[in-house]
C-alpha cells in the first residue's frame, strides 16, 4: 500500500511504496555506512589550488580572513555550491556564519561583501524539489571537488591539493582556533612538497636532494607573524582526532631540526598532494611528537 508524504522542509509531496520507521532507518543508514567504507575514502576532501592564495585577488588578504575563505571551501559540492553535509537545501546565510564562528552579523555581512567584489563567492538562484532558492557558490578557480560527471571530472590537480573536509572542520572548531591560524595553513599549502609534505621553497621538485626546505624565519615572513609568534602558534595548533581507537590531539604542524635549520612539515591528514591515503611513514613524526608528549 503506498503512502503519501509531505517534506516539511521543501513542502515537496513524496509518494512513498514503502517506508520505514525511524529504528529500521537508522539501523539501514549503519548497514550503509559500512558499504561506502568499504568502497571510498573515509576521508572525503576538496582540491585546493596550491597558487590561490599568491593571486592578484587573494594576496592582500589577512590571515584571518583566508581562514574563513578556506573554511568555507570545505562546504562546496560538486557545483562549487555551499551546502550543509547531507543536507539537501543550499546553506542559509545564518549557517554560513556558524561555520565561520562569526558571532557579529555585520561583521559577517561586510566579509561577505568583500568576497563578492573580490570575485570569490557568488550568489545565483537555483531550482531544487519545484522551488527556489538563493544559493552562494564558491569560484572554481580556487578550489573544487571531482566526481564521475561534471564539469571537473577531467580537471588535473598537479598544482592541487587535497584538503580532508573533516580533519580542517574538526581543526577550527575548537574554541582555541582563529580563522587567522586556518589562514596559516592556506599559506602553507602553497610550499606543500609532492613527495613529503614538508614546505619547501621549490615544491614540485622530485629530486628529494635538490628539495629547499622552508625553514621557520622563511615561513614567518611569509606569513606577516614574527618567529616567537609563529613559534607559539604552531605549538598550540593541534586537532583531536581518533587513531587506533584511542581520542588523541596531534599537531597541525610537525616542526624537524636538521642542523642549525628548523623547518616545517603540515599534517598529511590536513592536506595532502599524492593520490590515496597518506602512509604511515608520512605522519610518523606526528605520532612520535604525539608520544612523547603524553609521555
Amino acid at each position: 500500500m503506498s503512502r503519501t508524504v509531505v517534506d516539511k522542509e521543501t513542502g515537496e509531496i513524496i509518494e512513498l511504496a514503502s517506508y520505514r520507521t525511524v529504528e529500521q532507518q537508522e539501523a539501514y543508514k549503519k548497514v550503509q555506512e559500512v558499504e561506502q567504507r568499504k568502497n571510498k575514502s573515509e576521508n572525503p576532501f576538496i582540491f585546493t589550488e596550491m597558487d590561490g592564495v599568491d593571486s592578484v585577488e587573494l594576496i592582500n588578504l589577512e590571515n584571518r580572513k583566508l581562514g574563513y575563505f578556506l573554511v568555507m571551501q570545505t562546504y562546496i559540492d560538486y557545483n562549487n555550491m555551499l551546502r550543509v553535509k547531507d543536507a539537501k537545501l543550499p546553506m542559509k546565510p545564518v549557517e554560513i556564519r556558524k561555520a565561520l564562528k562569526i558571532k557579529d552579523n555585520r561583521t559577517f555581512r561586510n566579509l561577505m561583501t568583500e568576497f563578492l567584489d573580490l570575485g570569490l563567492v557568488y550568489n545565483k538562484d537555483v531550482e531544487m524539489y519545484g522551488k527556489t532558492y538563493k544559493a552562494m557558490f564558491v569560484n572554481d578557480a580556487y578550489c573544487f571537488k571531482k566526481g564521475l560527471q561534471g564539469d571537473n571530472k577531467n580537471r588535473k590537480t598537479t598544482n592541487a591539493v587535497k584538503v580532508f573536509i573533516d580533519t580542517l572542520q574538526d581543526v577550527y572548531s575548537q574554541k582555541k582556533v582563529k580563522a587567522g591560524d586556518v589562514g596559516l595553513i592556506y599559506k602553507s599549502i602553497q610550499y606543500l612538497h609532492y613527495n613529503s609534505n614538508v614546505l619547501a621553497q621549490n615544491p614540485t621538485e622530485m629530486d628529494e636532494a635538490s628539495v629547499q626546505p622552508l625553514d621557520m624565519d622563511a615561513f614567518a615572513d611569509a606569513v606577516g607573524i614574527s618567529r616567537q609568534g609563529i613559534h607559539t602558534k604552531l605549538i598550540a595548533l593541534t586537532y583531536p582526532c581518533i587513531y587506533k581507537g584511542e581520542e588523541v590531539e596531534f599537531k597541525v604542524f610537525a616542526r624537524v631540526r636538521v642542523g642549525k635549520h628548523t623547518f616545517l612539515k603540515l599534517n598529511p591528514f590536513v592536506a595532502w598532494r599524492k593520490a590515496g591515503e597518506p602512509p604511515v611513514e608520512s605522519y610518523i613524526e606526528f605520532i612520535m611528537e604525539y608520544n612523547k608528549r603524553t609521555k
